[in-house]
């Protein structure tokens, strides 16, 4: 049976439905009426079925305006990020003797809330030569390619980058 959800916190809701519209509008090929009314249909779909599991009752998202420039810098040194990783890798497999040490490494993380947990091990995934293979509470289990990957990935600077949008916030 169906029913009618409440929105828990209407400011959240907002930003995420701004946040998911803006997304699609950077993958959406035109801005004709089409795609900005199914995009705007999308957003407010997605986070309203999604808004029980985003939002805690009595705990609200709590957003500030420098909250998005230092999260949009920290994506901007994540793409360099991503770059170098990928230059770094593409040496690794191309070079002759293929200077691999995989393995695993525990990550304790200084980071207190879930949805910045969340994207800390989602950018350690996205970075080549790492990947997250488990988070729990505030320990993340990453495969890393090499010896030198996996001593970078235990204090990345991204997690401090990560930790000041924290901050604002309380």
């Amino acid at each position: 049976m169906y029913y009618i959800r409440a929105i828990i916190d209407k400011k959240g809701f907002l930003m995420i439905v701004c946040i998911l519209l803006g997304f699609w509008f950077l993958m959406t090929p035109s801005l004709d009426a089409y795609n900005v009314i199914v995009g705007i249909g999308c957003a407010l779909g997605v986070t309203y079925f999604w808004n029980t599991d985003l939002f805690k009752p009595g705990e609200p998202m709590g957003f500030k305006p420098l909250q998005l420039f230092k999260l949009l810098y920290y994506l901007v040194l994540l793409v360099y990020n991503i770059v170098v990783a990928n230059i770094q890798v593409a040496r690794i497999v191309l070079s002759r003797d293929m200077p691999i040490s995989p393995g695993f490494i525990v990550v304790k993380t200084k980071l207190t809330r879930e949805l910045t947990r969340t994207l800390y091990s989602n950018s350690i995934t996205l970075t080549p030569g790492t990947v997250t293979i488990n988070l729990k509470e505030d320990r993340l289990l990453v495969h890393a390619l090499t010896k030198e990957a996996a001593d970078n990935v235990s204090d990345w600077y991204m997690q401090d980058k990560l930790r000041e949008v924290e901050v604002i916030n309380e």
